[in-house]
């Protein structure tokens, strides 16, 4: 593609004669900043996705590890009530030797000797079965602390997740207001996987094979930014989407990867056009026919499959810190 837009530019550069060679140089290095920043944010995404599904790991392996703690307290606790039970029974044997003992005819020295044996046998393991109970208890009070520590920070986390689903629960309600006077023209406003997700279909924002927003889309596109302005914290992914006709295209533009491309940028510009956001929070992605909503080969099917999703992730950096932390 690359040699082809040089190409064309020479051939523009050689028939109007008025374009300069610095012109020509700078277009070059254009283009090549556009494809290194197309690059970047489509490695960034990658990172982002597998930052998530490693917490996620990490979440489940911690999960893993309560429900461990939580079976060996248990077993503990079993193993605790056995021997205060034999700790009970072996004082209640010692109470009943020393009662057989005082009863017993002094004048029987032999009798005496084995039953002072016994006792001092008993005594030993009495002495050891106190050792077992203590070493025990200390075992159980460790389990105790350690599973307190591990649902403290369950806890934490939960916490901090249930405030980032109520703030994406806020965030949907207030994009949905904005965006109100658009139902029914092929908008959906919709949760999931702890992000909220705009769903534009291809007719409210672009004519057909086209990815200049027409006047309706950019309205929405307005709304929309309106939002983002006060949602700094917000970070803004922009995915074009496009059906399995095949587009026959010339120029730079010549598939679907590139039409969903090119459709998804001109959002992301619209957006940094129409509101005070920070273009740092902003991507773009080409997804092609690849990511479609329904498989059936309709007229119907391929219209909700033209779309282009705005995905909005709230911050989740303080959780990041608590797991990096622990």
């Amino acid at each position: 593609m690359k040699k082809i837009l040089i190409i064309t530019t020479i051939l523009i550069v050689c028939l109007s004669g008025c374009v300069t060679k610095q012109k020509y140089n700078e277009l070059q290095d254009r283009y090549k900043k556009c494809q290194d920043e197309l690059t970047y944010v489509n490695a960034e995404n990658i990172d982002a996705n597998n930052t998530m599904k490693d917490l996620q790991s990490q979440l489940d392996a911690m999960n893993d590890q309560v429900k461990s703690l939580i079976d060996d307290t248990l077993r503990l606790s079993r193993r605790l009530r056995m021997s205060e039970r034999d700790l009970a029974k072996a004082t209640q044997d010692y109470d009943d030797l020393l009662k057989d003992f005082s009863d017993l005819n002094v004048s029987n020295q032999n009798t005496m000797n084995t039953l002072l044996g016994d006792l001092d046998k008993y005594k030993d393991e009495l002495n050891a079965k106190e050792k077992v109970l203590n070493a025990q208890r200390d075992s159980l009070e460790a389990a105790k602390a350690i599973l307190a520590e591990k649902e403290a920070r369950i806890n934490e986390m939960e916490n901090i997740l249930n405030q980032k689903d109520a703030e994406v629960k806020a965030l949907k309600d207030k994009v949905s207001a904005a965006l109100k006077g658009f139902e029914g023209s092929g908008l959906d406003v919709y949760e999931k996987n702890g992000k909220v997700y705009v769903s534009m279909q291809d007719k409210l924002l672009f004519a057909s094979a086209s990815w200049s927003l027409n006047e309706q889309g950019l309205n929405a596109i307005r709304n929309l930014a309106s939002v983002l302005e006060t949602e700094k914290e917000i970070s803004v992914l922009i995915e074009g989407h496009t059906d399995n006709v095949p587009y026959n295209g010339n120029g730079q533009v010549k598939d679907n990867w590139d039409l969903s491309v090119m459709r998804a940028t001109s959002v992301v510009k619209a957006l940094l056009q129409n509101g005070n956001i920070d273009p740092v929070r902003l991507s773009a992605s080409g997804r092609s026919e690849y990511l479609p909503i329904d498989d059936s080969n309709t007229s119907e099917a391929r219209a909700k499959n033209r779309r282009t999703e705005i995905i909005l992730t709230p911050n989740l950096d303080q959780l990041f810190q608590l797991i990096q932390g622990n």
